[in-house]
């Protein structure tokens, strides 16, 4: 009898002790960087669908970006849908909240051209950044931040920064 209950004693001990390993959740900082040629004399032709606009990026530490996109609008007014495809095929999508709307620094006010019928040259935004899944390696990918999107000459460059949390 003593030698069944040390037994299942010893089997009990053994069954805690032997877990499912969980993978960790890995938390890390990022800077973005996205460059979108818009329209004008210098990109033309604008080849990005209406209502979207698309080009080239960055994000340290995630890998080569094949290409990304916005779509405008796509939650409502003043919010977005950034895609971002990198280069193995992985995919991570950015919800961008823009509160505010576009503004000129200092004197700049009606001069130059920026596209989008909007005068002034450069025009700058603010706009959070939350990460809202992916797929591929960015599968349950959660985070955020902030950028800033400059648009002038026909191009916007949107520069980023936050954090990124991977499963």
């Amino acid at each position: 009898m003593k030698t069944r209950i040390t037994t299942a004693a010893a089997v009990a001990l053994l069954a805690m002790t032997l877990t499912v390993p969980v993978s960790a959740s890995t938390t890390s900082s990022y800077q973005s960087v996205f460059v979108e040629p818009y329209g004008g004399p210098v990109q033309s032709p604008f080849d990005c669908p209406p209502g979207m606009s698309c080009g080239s990026g960055t994000i340290s530490g995630l890998g080569h970006i094949a290409s990304q996109s916005i779509v405008f609008g796509d939650c409502g007014f003043g919010c977005h849908l950034r895609t971002v495809i990198f280069a193995d095929g992985s995919v991570l999508l950015i919800r961008e909240v823009q509160p505010a709307p576009f503004r000129s620094p200092g004197a700049a006010g009606a001069h130059g051209y920026i596209g989008f019928g909007l005068p002034g040259n450069p025009q700058f935004a603010d706009v959070t950044q939350t990460i809202v899944g992916g797929t591929g390696r960015f599968a349950g990918a959660t985070g955020g931040g902030t950028a800033r999107v400059k648009i002038a000459g026909g191009v916007a460059i949107i520069k980023g920064s936050g954090t990124i949390t991977l499963d």
